[in-house]
């Protein structure tokens, strides 16, 4: 039997808004990650040169994901449960260490450190916020 719009509007509004809004600031953060890495694989693979719509798009979504896992952090503190606030703060060092990695590599000191860095932070914070997102919509 098929659904009305308004049922399966509200069936994901109620997944969604568990946990003061976690799943859906985690949903919102994936999507986010995933400009960045689009983003980031279009300047390494095609070796584009860094001004630009990637470089641009890049930045701009880096900052985003901070700016995202700072709110993540925000609602998983509202919701009162500790392993969501454990979690959250694990990934907005996940995402701050990438965002700061990228600013050293692009900023100039392009040792590959910051490159793994940079890759290692993304890397952990598509994993620990796919975590929030799964974990959040259990509970």
């Amino acid at each position: 039997m098929s659904k009305s719009v308004m049922e399966i509007y509200d069936q994901v509004n109620s997944v969604m808004s568990k946990n003061e809004y976690v799943p859906a600031i985690s949903a919102l953060e994936l999507a986010s990650l995933l400009f960045t890495y689009v983003a980031g694989m279009g300047i390494a693979v095609y070796k584009l040169p860094l001004l630009g719509v990637p470089i641009t798009v890049h930045i701009y979504a880096a900052a985003a994901d901070v700016i995202l896992a700072i709110f993540l952090y925000g609602a998983a503190a509202r919701s009162g449960r500790l392993g969501l606030k454990v979690v959250s703060i694990i990934d907005v060092l996940c995402i701050l260490g990438a965002a700061f990695s990228g600013l050293f590599y692009f900023g100039g000191f392009s040792v590959p450190m910051y490159a793994l860095g940079m890759g290692t932070g993304f890397v952990l914070g598509v994993a620990v916020t796919s975590f929030l997102l799964f974990y959040s919509m259990r509970r």
